[in-house]
């Protein structure tokens, strides 16, 4: 009897991670990943991809009032819905010949489907890009993909980030320390 209570327990529990996003990534990020993966010469490999979804950020929430800590982040955690990361190795031994025209290509299909970059880097090795969605005047989307000789990353952020900024200029004002 203790055993079936503790299988149905464990049930429950796997519908609700998997309900909440808290396991794979959705299909949208895995549409982005696929496009992304077939604009570069180089075969790249899925090393891992996973989501943090309401119950996983819950649960960081709550791990971190019992952290030693001034800054604020559990407020901060409170306006992320959703976190998606994917890491792909380029298992293929060539080198990835990343170039301004994919990165052109890529953000040029990126704002056909309603994203706004904000961010562009490019070098001989690296390359990558920030964009945005914008949602009633308000931030709520953030998509960064970094691509470069052994590894592509893409990062997906959903949640109220125009209040995720606004925590951050009111915690450190505008005196953001850069590197050089």
């Amino acid at each position: 009897m203790k055993t079936k209570k503790i299988k149905i327990l464990m049930g429950i529990l796997m519908i609700a991670l998997l309900s909440t996003g808290c396991i794979g990534v959705d299909a949208s990020f895995r549409g982005m990943r696929d496009y992304v993966l077939s604009t570069t010469e180089t075969q790249f490999e899925k090393e891992f991809e996973f989501s943090f979804g309401t119950v996983s950020i819950g649960m960081a929430e709550i791990a971190l009032d019992f952290a030693d800590t001034e800054e604020p982040i559990d407020e901060i955690l409170s306006e992320i819905d959703n976190v998606q990361v994917g890491i792909y190795k380029n298992n293929s031994g060539k080198k990835n010949k990343s170039n301004l025209t994919e990165m052109n290509f890529l953000t040029d299909k990126m704002e056909n489907a309603g994203w706004d970059c904000i961010v562009k880097s490019f070098d001989k090795e690296d390359m990558s890009a920030v964009f945005i969605k914008m949602h009633d005047d308000e931030l709520n989307q953030l998509f960064v993909i970094a691509l470069n000789n052994d590894e592509i990353v893409l990062v997906e952020v959903l949640g109220n980030l125009h209040k995720v900024i606004e925590i951050a200029i009111r915690e450190k004002g505008l005196d953001f320390a850069m590197g050089k």
